[in-house]
């Protein structure tokens, strides 16, 4: 019978040291699991149209509307030395959305998400100011190629 007390430490301290790395991959495993599928549920959110706000809202309530997430028709676009704008439509209207992205092709489907921004505009005593996006992420564009098939 072998009665060394350092056989016994050496044989728990492998024992835990295996234990605890399983654990650690267990842990990371199910971290990334979870942030996948946080992010996956976020996307089918946007694409399934809850969380998308109507443009014709961000008009009447720019002052209550800060972070936004749109999906629309591209109109309309202006290109400029650094950046750009397009023309986004969707049922209710349509607003310009300044990016430093390249410009999406008039007739791409957009799901993108901005921040509303309002430019002032004061002439003669009377404020003609506009209400635009700055675009924060595109998170989906669908080329127009696809839509005229």
């Amino acid at each position: 019978m072998n009665s060394n007390p350092y056989n016994r430490y050496f044989f728990d301290v492998m024992t835990v040291t295996v234990l605890l790395r399983a654990l650690n991959q267990t842990v990371k495993f199910c971290s990334l699991s979870l942030m996948i599928a946080g992010l996956g549920g976020c996307t089918n959110l946007v694409k399934s149209g809850v969380g998308v706000t109507d443009i014709e809202q961000i008009h009447s309530d720019w002052q209550k509307q800060d972070t936004v997430y749109l999906k629309g028709i591209v109109e309309n676009r202006a290109p400029f030395l650094q950046s750009g704008a397009y023309q986004l439509q969707d049922a209710t209207g349509s607003i310009w959305v300044m990016t430093d992205s390249p410009l999406p092709n008039v007739g791409d489907e957009m799901v993108m998400k901005g921040q509303v921004t309002y430019q002032s505009i004061p002439i003669a005593g009377q404020e003609l100011g506009e209400v635009y996006l700055k675009e924060l992420e595109q998170l989906k564009r669908e080329s127009s190629a696809k839509n005229n098939l």
